[in-house]
């Protein structure tokens, strides 16, 4: 089973953000919790994560995917304090990550 972007894209994104953090190779271990934390955040507020690999092996691709899944929410969930944290520690580790 797949996770689709528009029907679940809490659990497209807390996939995406749970790769990057998994991606011992290319990620540093402090960037990588922050995925880890924002793929949490996503599931707390109702994503399911499962396992997909990075987009093109890129784990900035990755976090950017992970943050247009999550323009597809609804303003109300989007707004959720979840949701905004999760968001905002992506953001945070994908300006770290370069």
């Amino acid at each position: 089973m797949s996770v689709d972007t528009v029907s679940d894209p809490l659990g497209y994104a807390a996939s995406l953000l749970d790769a990057v953090g998994a991606d011992r190779e290319q990620v540093p271990a402090d960037i990588a919790l922050e995925c880890l934390y924002a793929a949490e955040l996503l599931e707390l507020a109702g994503g399911r994560v499962e396992a997909v690999p990075l987009i093109d092996g890129d784990p900035a691709a990755s976090i950017r995917a992970a943050m247009g899944a999550l323009g597809l929410l609804d303003e109300h969930t989007f707004a959720s304090t979840p949701v905004l944290d999760a968001a905002r520690a992506a953001r945070h580790a994908l300006r770290r990550l370069g």
